[in-house]
């Protein structure tokens, strides 16, 4: 029989979690460290934590881990209100793992799309945590799993955060027409600077970065479903079929008709 785990009392995970709005009245004083670690990220407004004398201060974007068993105080800075998501959750959460070291782990998060991500899986992961539903615990420690595997990303990402951002609008957008300008314009670049940044960081061009992500795509989609070479074209952005041909060929050495008969057999009539 499967163990049912609508329980209040998770034995890992997630332990309390919440969204604070304070004045600079709110300070958190624990001398003797606690046995989870703390998570927080702010939404707005200034917040500030003092371990070992040494103060350090949090604004909109920044995430704070604290490791368990650490001496520490926080609050709210002076003249200021501090708006931020939090959760305490247990030392044997695997992701833990992937974290740096240190007694207080801080980072910014500078691209939209990772911030409203970030926000995105701290309000699933509360919203889980308040009803309380069944498998709530479980579906509490997906989000948090997703924030600090978030957060490991971003200590070995070493792009601009702008190529981040234009990266994650050309897999958004893959199937739509892209004009440089209009992306270069989302992320406040002329066109040129931005064609110059995109090829320094990547290696290669938009379009060829695009075409990239188009052609991982149509192998994924002639491998694994029974579209037609022609309906995988238009599925991932080719409006000219001989075109994604020809892009396809020089990828993977033959078109892409006769790569879908050696993996599934003849397209469907």
């Amino acid at each position: 029989m499967m163990k049912d785990t609508h329980s209040p009392y998770p034995r890992l995970g997630v332990s309390v979690a919440g969204h604070f709005h304070m004045n600079d009245s709110y300070v958190t004083k624990r001398p003797q460290g606690m046995s989870d670690w703390l998570i927080t990220f702010t939404l707005g407004g200034e917040g500030y934590f003092l371990i070992n004398k040494e103060e350090k201060r949090c604004s909109a974007g920044d995430i704070v881990l604290l490791r368990a068993g650490t001496p520490h105080q926080y609050g709210t800075c002076q003249g200021k209100e501090w708006n931020f998501l939090w959760a305490h959750f247990t030392q044997d959460l695997f992701e833990i793992n992937y974290l740096p070291d240190g007694a207080l782990l801080t980072h910014t998060v500078e691209n939209d799309f990772v911030r409203k991500r970030t926000q995105q899986a701290f309000e699933k992961l509360i919203q889980d945590y308040r009803e309380k539903n069944r498998y709530w615990n479980e579906l509490c420690q997906n989000s948090l799993s997703e924030i600090l595997l978030l957060y490991a990303q971003r200590q070995h990402q070493s792009l601009d955060p702008r190529m981040e951002e234009v990266l994650h609008l050309l897999s958004k957008n893959m199937k739509d027409s892209i004009r440089i300008d209009d992306v270069a314009k989302s992320v406040g670049l002329s066109s040129s600077r931005l064609s110059h940044l995109f090829k320094e960081n990547m290696g290669q061009s938009i379009l060829e970065t695009l075409n990239q992500m188009r052609l991982n795509q149509a192998i994924l989609l002639l491998e694994h479903t029974d579209r037609t070479a022609t309906e995988v074209a238009i599925d991932v952005g080719f409006q000219n079929y001989n075109h994604f041909a020809n892009q396809f060929r020089r990828r993977y050495g033959m078109p892409p008709r006769e790569y879908r008969r050696k993996t599934l057999g003849p397209d469907p009539q």
